[in-house]
């Protein structure tokens, strides 16, 4: 499901970092967008990421998927919102070039050190996609949708583990049969 129904607000980004309150929503609400579908969507699955913007949407969030979106959900995308904002609150992109805003009182960070915030934020964010992955691995029958996220070929299915070590060795799905390397079954 692609939309834009945020699971934060950009006040709510504002307020839990550093990023500064004079910091316009457009230019922060993308990356909310951008850090539910990469990171959040893969965390859930397809079926419980879409049953908790739809409970959004319609304004019906309770229980323990009010639970789930706050107390896990709401301080993980925030942390990774804020890492894929990151790069872009210092630089812009116009239709001249790639440029950096400075002012008379501060100064732009290097590329290091903007790879070490990253580093940390990123830290962060892996720590509690992890704590919300073990949350709804502890609750299966709270979360039947984490069990069943779909079977169809753009079902996202849950990530077993929240850290990346930089290897990546991805389980092949074939639509068809449902079974990964060596048929052996997913489910």
């Amino acid at each position: 499901m692609t939309n834009n129904t945020l699971m934060i607000s950009v006040d709510y980004l504002r307020d839990n970092t550093s990023i500064n309150g004079n910091t316009d929503n457009e230019i922060l609400e993308p990356y909310i967008i951008t850090a539910q579908t990469m990171h959040i969507e893969s965390i859930l699955g397809t079926a419980l990421f879409n049953d908790i913007v739809t409970n959004i949407q319609a304004d019906t969030i309770a229980g323990d998927n009010k639970t789930l979106l706050d107390d896990y959900i709401q301080p993980c995308l925030l942390q990774w919102s804020l890492y894929e904002a990151l790069p872009f609150l210092n630089y812009k992109l116009n239709n001249k070039a790639v440029s950096t805003k400075s002012s008379d009182n501060s100064e732009p960070v290097d590329l290091n050190e903007l790879q070490y915030l990253r580093r940390t934020v990123r830290d962060v964010a892996e720590y509690l996609s992890q704590r919300l992955t073990d949350y709804l691995k502890a609750s299966p029958t709270l979360f039947p949708l984490y069990l069943n996220p779909g079977n169809t070929c753009d079902t996202i299915r849950p990530n077993s583990s929240s850290y990346f070590n930089g290897i990546f060795l991805h389980d092949s799905y074939d639509c068809d049969e449902g079974y990964g390397y060596g048929n052996i079954p997913l489910n």
